[in-house]
């Protein structure tokens, strides 16, 4: 049996080993958990967008209208830095709500007057304290520091939502 040799100059071999290196780092920069929470965290804020949207759109309630455009505008803003966390980490994102926030949005959409505004003020409290407390979860035990460090970022403003959101709901009806 002959044995074929192939001789590669040690810089070549060690340029390839550094770039698979470097290729296999960035698959396993962020684990499963952190890939989640951003996946998550992104479509959950582009629900929130939307439903500011239908706040502003369909409420005759000023008070709704403005909280609306506070949480349209914060939103958008942690989603832009949310995407460019998760490109950075290489993960992707969906470019809608999850199909059960989409469905949320039709109900939401569905309704009017004193009735449609009863539903956001509660969709809002309840969006907010599920977002809350991933963030939370996030924040602690996350595992990449840039994903842990986004979330405590975020915290405050979700927690300032909440509030407002509780506020608005105490004004509108349960």
């Amino acid at each position: 049996m002959k044995t074929i040799r192939f001789t590669l100059p040690l810089a070549a071999l060690a340029a390839f080993a550094l770039r698979a290196s470097s290729v296999f780092a960035d698959d396993a920069a962020v684990g499963s958990t952190d890939k989640s929470f951003l996946q998550n965290a992104y479509e959950d804020g582009l629900a929130e967008v939307k439903a500011a949207e239908l706040g502003q759109s369909k409420s005759a309630n000023a008070e709704i209208k403005a909280f609306s455009d506070h949480i349209a505008a914060d939103h958008a803003k942690a989603n832009a830095e949310l995407k460019s966390l998760a490109d950075s980490k290489k993960v992707s994102l969906s470019e809608s709500p999850s199909l059960v926030a989409q469905a949320k949005g039709k109900l939401l959409d569905a309704k009017s007057g004193d009735s449609f505004d009863k539903a956001f003020a509660e969709a809002m409290v309840s969006d907010h304290k599920k977002a809350i407390e991933a963030f939370e979860k996030a924040a602690s035990e996350g595992k990449d520091p840039d994903v842990k460090a986004f979330a405590a970022k975020i915290l405050p403003t979700l927690k300032m939502h909440l509030s407002m959101a509780e506020d608005l709901q105490n004004k509108v009806g349960k």
